[in-house]
């Protein structure tokens, strides 16, 4: 491995220290590094820690990056014993090479073909609403409220009904959904005994409603998880039961948190921009278009790390094969080069080609079913909501890894 000793021009900083964000996403910094150095090779943590190259540029990370997946690889490649999404190397065989957001083509594309029809929920966008207009009724009730909770309860359901989750177990995924944040304390950012505990619990739950679904399947998307074959012709080993647990994991814990941190930070932005929400109010044809603009406005993951697999020239940088590389999402999604006016919150934005659902082959698959419950609960508050306003100071999780609205507290005026 190379050893790089550079620092970028704009110093006095650390993308590894989680208390960076804990105001939110630290966008004023990232405007900077895309004018200074947008492409910068960050030192580690600590002494002998591998640092890793930041991309900052819509350029950089769509075209480079993302739409390379034989240059960067999201698994790990060959020169490193670790590899996965996060910037910490994960040790492959156990989430690396196995979930999906961590695994290479060719068995990547074959496992998204083969789990692809488990995002079609029968009668989704009436069965979505129905738990929008029940939460949005129950919340109003009491005035002031979270409306990051609001999102999390909305969330937590919605996902329950994607994956045939039982009633009865509705109340245990409330509770590890306000609990975690992927493998973390959702509070403090870190992982301790509880996080730990709290994981464990939900690989266990995983196994077991995975091992029931193959026995007695339904419509829904576990039983797609424990049922699906790749097909016959590729080369390739059969789905492992490994596989089957480790993604039916992964489609509940993102299930959760992206579009619940989406939600919350599109109604902070409401909170905060209320020309915003009068304008959408008086004209619900701008519905699609603010739905893609709480989406660039709140994407909810800060980061991908990718692995460089051979040496690579951007800009006036060499990137060396077994690098570690991130690519900022929300840094992208407010490129001056793209996005007119990019730290505007407007409904009415178009075009808005974001990358909050990445980009590339590893492009998120559950978009669509993400955009349906953005906006059915839009709609729901719509109808009875004339204006939002923040009741309070807003918190956020010192989460580099996750952009995380702990408590959102708004106060509203019903609607006449």
């Amino acid at each position: 491995m190379t050893t790089y000793r550079t620092r970028p021009a704009t110093a006095g900083f650390d993308l590894t220290d989680q208390s960076l964000f804990a105001g939110g996403f630290p966008y004023g910094l990232f405007a900077r590094l895309r004018r200074e150095t947008p492409v910068f090779f960050h030192p580690g943590p600590r002494p002998g820690a591998d640092g890793f190259w930041v991309f900052t540029r819509y350029s950089d990370i769509s075209l480079a990056a993302a739409r390379d997946p034989g240059a960067f690889s999201a698994q790990g490649g060959a020169s490193r014993v670790g590899g996965g999404s996060h910037l910490e190397d994960l040790e492959i065989g156990v989430l690396a090479g196995v979930m999906m957001p961590m695994l290479d083509d060719p068995r990547h594309a074959l496992l998204r073909r083969a789990f692809a029809p488990a995002l079609c929920l029968p009668d989704a966008e009436a069965r979505l609403r129905g738990f929008a207009d029940d939460l949005v009724a129950e919340t109003l009730a009491g005035g002031t409220f979270n409306a990051a909770r609001l999102a999390e309860r909305f969330a937590v359901r919605c996902v329950s009904a994607l994956l045939g989750v039982p009633a009865r177990d509705l109340p245990q995924l409330e509770y590890w959904a306000a609990s975690v944040t992927g493998f973390v304390n959702r509070r403090t950012g870190e992982v301790d005994d509880d996080s730990r505990r709290v994981f464990a619990e939900i690989l266990s739950y995983a196994n077991a409603l995975v091992a029931a679904k193959r026995v007695r399947p339904d419509l829904d998307a576990t039983s797609v998880l424990a049922r699906a074959e790749l097909p016959e012709g590729h080369d390739q080993p059969p789905i492992t039961q490994q596989e089957r647990e480790v993604n039916f994991q992964h489609f509940l814990l993102t299930g959760v948190e992206q579009p619940r941190n989406t939600i919350a930070g599109g109604l902070h932005g409401f909170a905060t921009h209320p020309d915003q929400w009068r304008e959408l109010r008086a004209d619900r044809a701008l519905l699609p278009s603010a739905v893609e603009e709480v989406l660039r406005w709140a994407p909810p993951n800060p980061y991908n790390r990718r692995t460089a697999t051979r040496d690579v020239q951007l800009r006036d940088q060499l990137i060396r094969a077994g690098d570690k590389v991130t690519l900022w999402w929300p840094s992208a999604n407010r490129d001056e080069s793209v996005f007119a006016g990019p730290d505007r919150f407007d409904v009415a934005r178009n075009p808005n080609p974001h990358l909050s659902f990445g980009h590339g082959p590893h492009h998120c698959l559950g978009d669509e079913f993400a955009r349906l419950q953005v906006r059915v609960l839009l709609e729901a508050l719509l109808a009875r909501v004339a204006e939002i306003d923040l009741a309070g100071p807003v918190r956020w999780a010192p989460n580099s890894k996750h952009t995380v609205v702990l408590d959102l507290p708004v106060v509203i005026t019903r609607s006449r």
